[in-house]
């Protein structure tokens, strides 16, 4: 695949949403109950696969992190939730003895991907992310649909190198594309790709065997996570390793179906907001059901799915929306 392609982050659909503050939608859900299990003490065995001599996955209980060797130090794609740092910093020194880590780059603001930011960034390790993630991690975020409150970072731990938009970083001999998704999972949400190691790394848009949370609260949006699909699928080829934000690696086909899931299910989806059913109705309707046992309990995600339609109905450039009554 040509280099110009790697900087594709835009399609036609791809749309510039406003995100709406929705009063009176609490979702008082057991998030304890969907997280069953991930956040346990430190000194958690992670599980690691090394993909080169120059690439580490880790796979920890409630995300990713993937580690590239470059001639300036070790590049951190993601930090894991804070509950296991000391296993993920044990975990790179038996696989990279005495190599410092040089950079570590934020996909999302979400604690599971920035609990190694306060740590590294007092170390002074540069933290890289999209600007919108820095500004969430800087102020108090109010996740309406789980009732909980997230208080800033100390600011040792927030991003000092951010971006708006696509682009390529180089640390050395190594280059690395990164790509702005449009409010799909969040508002500041990238992928980021390693040209020479063809490793893609996804980033909150793509779950392996787990819904993905639509977080409306900082701009997350069902519509949007389609179009970013557009950008995604433009990356990889058929030896791509893919690297989403929780669960086992990916290939290309498996993307692919993961894509066409999403769109079956916003079709359904839209179907029935045209006929002005409720969440209740939603739910009952069980359009994930054929997807289910992969992916497990579908109730958060299409209730967020749904919560993330609100303030978009009469949105003029979103064609994704029609004959909504």
């Amino acid at each position: 695949m040509k280099k110009s392609n790697y900087l594709y982050a835009r399609s036609e659909g791809l749309k510039i949403f406003k995100l709406l503050q929705i009063p009176g939608l609490l979702f008082a859900l057991a998030i304890s109950l969907f997280y069953a299990g991930t956040l346990q003490a430190q000194g958690i065995a992670l599980e690691t696969r090394r993909l080169s001599d120059n690439v580490l996955f880790v796979k920890g209980p409630d995300s990713n992190v993937l580690v590239v060797h470059s001639s300036e130090g070790l590049i951190l794609v993601d930090g894991g939730h804070a509950h296991w740092y000391d296993s993920l910093r044990q975990s790179l020194e038996e696989n990279f003895p005495g190599i410092p880590i040089r950079a570590l780059i934020n996909t999302q603001w979400h604690p599971e991907q920035t609990g190694a930011n306060v740590p590294l960034g007092t170390e002074g390790v540069e933290i890289i992310a999209h600007e919108n993630t820095m500004l969430w991690l800087s102020t108090e975020v109010w996740q309406r649909w789980s009732g909980k409150k997230y208080p800033p970072i100390a600011k040792a731990g927030l991003p000092t190198t951010t971006f708006f938009d696509d682009g390529v970083l180089q640390f050395g001999d190594l280059t690395l594309y990164y790509g702005f998704i449009w409010n799909a999972h969040t508002d500041g949400d990238i992928w980021v790709y390693f040209e020479e190691e063809n490793v893609l790394v996804t980033g909150g848009l793509v779950s392996n065997g787990r819904w993905p949370e639509i977080d409306w609260s900082t701009g997350g949006y069902i519509g949007g996570l389609l179009d970013s699909f557009v950008s995604l699928l433009s990356v990889p080829d058929v030896n791509t390793r893919i690297i989403p934000a929780f669960g086992d690696i990916m290939n290309l086909e498996e993307l692919k179906a993961q894509n066409q899931m999403y769109l079956t299910i916003f079709d359904r989806l839209h179907a029935s907001i045209i006929q002005s059913h409720g969440v209740e109705d939603i739910l009952a309707e069980k359009y994930t059901a054929e997807f289910d046992a992969a992916m497990g309990d579908p109730t958060l995600f299409m209730t967020l799915a749904f919560q993330s339609f609100k303030g978009r109905y009469r949105d003029a450039q979103n064609f994704r929306l029609l004959n909504i009554p």
